[in-house]
């Protein structure tokens, strides 16, 4: 992913070439560099929290580097000082950067100055969110050693007695799109959240998914509207085809999970439903699926399917079953969306 240039803050990135000074202080570690200037941090159980300043700045940059899945960049990050309760809304009072992962406290002078002043003067920081993917996540922080290490970082960058303030980064950087990339792209990143991996597990007879046959071949994840993602999971594999079960996850702030259900078609039985599709292919909003009656690809079903709302259409449906030698793009086509549908291939 590619970062904005939000910050001027090389010392974020510090060339090995630049003189550094670095120190620690209880759970703290504090680097500065002369041309650049000074970031202390801590780390959490998968989050760094991080201050820092750059050289001639103002004040100190309040930050958060998550890992995925990344907070919802929709929804309100909870802070936690020694039991305080702060609350940060989205974009106006945090926001990520373009960067993947990183995240800075935004907000007027009043907001930070306090989260300031309790940083300094308490003991633990727990914050509180709800994930790309629906799921609730907690970080822990130590606070011990974080005073003394802003204290050294001022006596490196000669500006001890100054008053310590909290910046906030420049709010022309940071847009609704780049906010959609970063939340896409954690999504893709992410494992399957823990209430689908169980619902997947209990209610299917499918394969388990660390088995031989099956680790190698990947969940298929894709957000197909502001708040539904699609988890398709691999259920059994043979030969030519992989079947998968589907998932739907609601996550807005009426969650739920549902297994879906398709449509699929024979000559003998008509129209029936299946829990099961083959071969999925799964972009955005659209899923396709291909059950290959044999190897070559000459017999057997293709379906295309959008997400409206809160379902998949079926745009198109074909069907071989006699294996005549005719690949699925000649298969008779049995329904399309929007036209009289054929009762029978021919």
């Amino acid at each position: 992913m590619r970062g904005l240039s939000l910050l001027a803050l090389p010392l974020l990135v510090v060339s090995p070439a630049l003189a550094q000074e670095t120190n620690s202080f209880r759970d703290w570690s504090v680097t500065c560099s002369p041309d650049a200037g000074c970031s202390a941090q801590v780390k959490g159980p998968s989050t760094q929290f991080a201050l820092d300043r750059s050289k001639g700045a103002a004040g100190w940059y309040i930050r958060f580097d998550f890992s995925d899945p990344l907070p919802d960049p929709n929804r309100p990050l909870t802070l936690l000082i020694d039991g305080d309760k702060t609350v940060l809304q989205a974009r106006s009072d945090w926001s990520f950067t373009g960067e993947a992962g990183r995240s800075f406290v935004r907000g007027n002078d009043r907001l930070r100055a306090a989260l300031m002043g309790g940083l300094q003067d308490g003991t633990q920081l727990i914050v509180e969110y709800i994930d790309v993917t629906g799921e609730p996540r907690r970080q822990l922080f130590s606070l011990s050693g974080l005073s003394a290490s802003l204290l050294w970082a001022e006596e490196q960058m000669g500006i001890v007695g100054e008053e310590r303030l909290a910046s906030a980064p420049d709010q022309d950087a940071v847009d609704a799109q780049t906010a959609t990339d970063i939340e896409t792209l954690s999504i893709e990143a992410s494992a399957i959240p823990a209430v689908v991996l169980e619902r997947h597990q209990q209610s299917s007879a499918c394969e388990a998914l660390d088995s031989e046959l099956m680790r190698d071949i990947p969940p298929l994840i894709s957000r197909v509207s502001d708040t539904a993602i699609v988890y398709a999971i691999p259920c059994v594999v043979a030969a030519y085809n992989v079947t998968y079960r589907i998932y739907l996850r609601e996550t807005g702030e009426i969650g739920g999970l549902q297994t879906l259900y398709f449509p699929q078609w024979s000559e003998a039985y008509g129209w029936s439903g299946t829990d099961l599709l083959f071969n999925v292919a799964l972009d955005g909003d659209h899923l396709s699926a291909t059950a290959l009656g044999r190897g070559v690809g000459d017999c057997g079903t293709q379906a295309d399917f959008t997400f409206l709302d809160y379902a998949f259409r079926l745009d198109r449906y074909a069907a071989e079953e006699e294996c005549r030698g005719r690949l699925p793009a000649d298969w008779p086509v049995i329904y399309e969306h929007g036209k009289q549908p054929q009762k029978s291939p021919t």
